[in-house]
């Protein structure tokens, strides 16, 4: 499996942030104009949210679109389900290792 570092890394910097996912989470519900991505957040002012959404348009999440003076933002999940797909993927056997390992310990401590 191929890693693509510029892809994925920018995914991931674009969903370590808690504000940006809050937009994902709202944009998972339809597309919305940024004045309503605004109004999530009583602490950063419209140019902080605009910043998120650049982060989120590199990362190719969020794609946005002009109508006249309306932004339109909306979601595109395949990035994200490519990124966290791939990354379970890569980890899954040995979170599971650790499992059956755990299970096995906890089942012989309770033998009598």
């Amino acid at each position: 499996m191929t890693y693509q570092f510029h892809q994925d890394d920018q995914v991931w910097k674009a969903l370590s942030d808690g504000r940006r996912r809050l937009i994902v989470e709202a944009l998972a519900t339809g597309p919305k104009q940024t004045g309503e991505l605004v109004d999530l957040f009583d602490d950063i002012g419209r140019t902080g949210v605009l910043k998120h959404i650049e982060i989120l348009t590199e990362g190719n999440i969020i794609h946005v679109r002009r109508e006249g003076r309306a932004r339109w933002n909306y979601l595109n999940p395949e990035p994200i389900k490519a990124v966290c797909s791939s990354w379970v993927v890569r980890h899954i056997d040995g979170v599971k290792a650790s499992a059956d390992k755990l299970k096995q310990i906890a089942e012989q401590g309770t033998e009598p």
